[in-house]
């Protein structure tokens, strides 16, 4: 089964960066809000068709409490939009004007939750364990392993770290704030990292 995924992309003339939602809910406060304004007329510029999310909650109970990877959760910066895959191990650059993939970037894990972008660097974490950090054109700037060891484990119907990082990821002030590891007894790991 497929899901119509669309998009309205605004942009403004009066500010370099209008339009830009650089991470989850906005800002590192997760505010929501942006100083942006909206114009009175919008206008669907393109749609894009994707695969539907595979949540990883897959029991009736967990899905209606954990719904943080049911849904697109995109970002923009600039005029690319980028959006993580947990059904295909991958974030994704769209350009916002035509809907055009730009680049793709496949990691060894489901990515489910949303990058952040801060500068011209994306951020964003996988069920692999590693916080990534890419260029503005896809290319690997460095990673970083969450976790104490390489150690794999079934999960999700996945083999991924026995730490997985999912925590969604914040940088603030020029600093890479994410989390790894969801089961307390085996550790969970909080870092705050140069971006």
């Amino acid at each position: 089964m497929k899901k119509i995924l669309s998009f309205l992309i605004i942009f403004s003339t009066y500010h370099l960066h209008a339009g830009d939602w650089p991470m989850w809910r906005y800002d590192a406060g997760r505010s929501a809000c942006s100083p942006d304004q909206l114009p009175e007329k919008l206008e669907l510029l393109w749609s894009r068709h994707d695969t539907q999310r595979q949540p990883v909650w897959d029991d009736p109970l967990n899905q209606d409490l954990m719904q943080f990877d049911k849904v697109f959760e995109p970002i923009v910066l600039g005029k690319t939009l980028y959006m993580g895959f947990n059904d295909c191990d991958k974030v994704v650059a769209l350009n916002t004007e035509t809907g055009e993939e730009r680049w793709a970037y496949y990691v060894d894990g489901p990515v489910r939750l949303p990058p952040a972008a801060w500068k011209d660097r994306i951020y964003f974490t996988s069920d692999d364990g590693y916080l990534y950090c890419l260029s503005d054109n896809g290319e690997l700037a460095w990673k970083f392993r969450g976790g104490p060891s390489e150690r794999k484990i079934l999960g999700n119907k996945r083999l991924i770290s026995t730490w997985p990082a999912r925590g969604g990821v914040v940088v603030d002030a020029g600093i890479v704030y994410f989390s790894a590891g969801i089961w307390p007894f085996m550790g969970t790991f909080i870092y705050a990292l140069d971006a």
